[in-house]
């Protein structure tokens, strides 16, 4: 038992270290030597003995979090009534407010922003794409499916371009105001910030009607 808490304690210190490293800057230039010394890890094959690499860790991290994301989503999802055609308006929200609460929610959620911009200018990304086979349920069952519903005139390649372009606007916007709160600039939930999440609401609605 002592062993398994030393060992779950260790993987929570690399986690949380590589966290900050990898929002401080981009995958390529955190190395696992940093990771294991802000960790306070004396062992330098920590990282590997509990994750096998990098890149491993790297990916856990980004799919912990968007799996964190993806419940508060999904509860916006269960909670749709059931009809046939789901509007734009209520796409983008399903869309854009579980990242919005993740990132208010706690210091985790923000680093979690900053990790994503560098993520998206990483060459290493792990592609996430949506399936165009997904079938189409009584409201919608997953982010994939309210999309489709929204852009059926799309094909799956423009749909995928599509969400990496809103993908970009809402991390690097959310990104921007988190880096400006902590610069005592404005916060996020200031009448400036809850106004340039509306114009990025607007703006990503623009996107998706077709």
């Amino acid at each position: 038992m002592e062993k398994n808490n030393r060992s779950l304690a260790t993987r929570r210190a690399l986690t949380k270290a590589a966290l900050h490293l990898f929002a401080e800057k981009p995958y390529a230039e955190v190395s696992l030597l940093e990771i294991t010394e802000r960790a306070g890890q004396k062992n330098r094959n920590a990282l590997q003995y509990h994750f096998g690499s990098k890149r491993a860790l790297f990916e856990q991290i980004l799919l912990s979090h968007a799996d964190e994301i993806d419940t508060l989503r999904q509860q916006l999802i269960d909670a749709l009534p059931k009809q046939n055609t789901v509007s734009v308006e209520v796409a983008i929200d399903i869309y854009l407010e579980p990242f919005l609460q993740y990132t208010r929610r706690s210091e985790n959620g923000r680093l979690y922003a900053k990790f994503l911009a560098h993520f998206l200018r990483t060459p290493e990304r792990v592609e996430k794409v949506l399936n165009p086979d997904i079938p189409m349920g009584t409201p919608p069952s997953s982010l994939a499916e309210v999309l489709i519903s929204i852009s059926t005139a799309l094909t799956p390649e423009e749909r995928d371009q599509l969400l990496f372009v809103s993908n970009a606007m809402m991390i690097y916007s959310v990104d921007n105001l988190v880096r400006a709160e902590e610069q005592n600039i404005l916060a996020l939930d200031s009448p400036m910030g809850r106004h340039i999440l509306r114009t990025l609401h607007t703006s990503l609605v623009s996107l998706w009607t077709l």
